[in-house]
């Protein structure tokens, strides 16, 4: 889990690709403290998709915590929501509908598994030199979906409020 106030930039490769396909950040975004943002490498400045705690990125405070990431799509627009279900789960809602992926944390292995009923459509995991992260993503999911829902609960650790820690996680 990053650091709550750490912002910075990931290269997101493909496969044996030596230059990045996609870059993540982390980093204030409007009037919020932290958001992440994921572009193509050859348009750094046009996020293709984002992500925050739910409220902030439509202007409401924070309570401290967070058990709900708003994610939007390229023109800001909100596309759905990451909410925490306890310890290591999460579901991923598009807008208006039913849950649409369940993301699982296993804290033994450490690793993150996204399912789509009862297929694995990504998994996340640390390398075996724990130096890079190691996405991996069915050929028909969506990769920007399963990179953002992979990250935020990394980078933001979302909780469902009746396991709350006593530290803030999110902001």
């Amino acid at each position: 889990v990053a650091d709550s106030e750490a912002t910075g930039v990931i290269d997101i490769m493909r496969g044996g690709m030596s230059e990045p396909h996609f870059v993540a950040s982390v980093q204030p975004m409007d009037a919020i403290p932290r958001a992440l943002m994921i572009a193509a490498a050859e348009k750094r400045g046009r996020p293709l998709c984002s992500c925050a705690p739910a409220g902030v990125l439509s202007g409401a405070s924070s309570s401290g915590f967070c058990s709900e990431l708003e994610f939007r799509d390229n023109r800001g627009r909100p596309w759905g929501a990451l909410v925490s279900h306890g310890p290591y789960t999460f579901t991923v809602c598009k807008q208006g509908s039913r849950e649409a992926l369940l993301v699982e944390g296993d804290q033994a292995s450490g690793r993150l598994v996204v399912w789509l009923g009862d297929e694995v459509v990504a998994h996340a995991a640390m390398d075996n030199d724990c130096t890079q992260l190691e996405v991996g993503v069915k050929p028909h999911s969506d990769p920007l979906l399963m990179l953002s829902s992979v990250l935020a609960v990394l980078i933001f650790n979302p909780e469902d409020p009746g396991h709350m820690s006593p530290e803030p996680s999110c902001l």
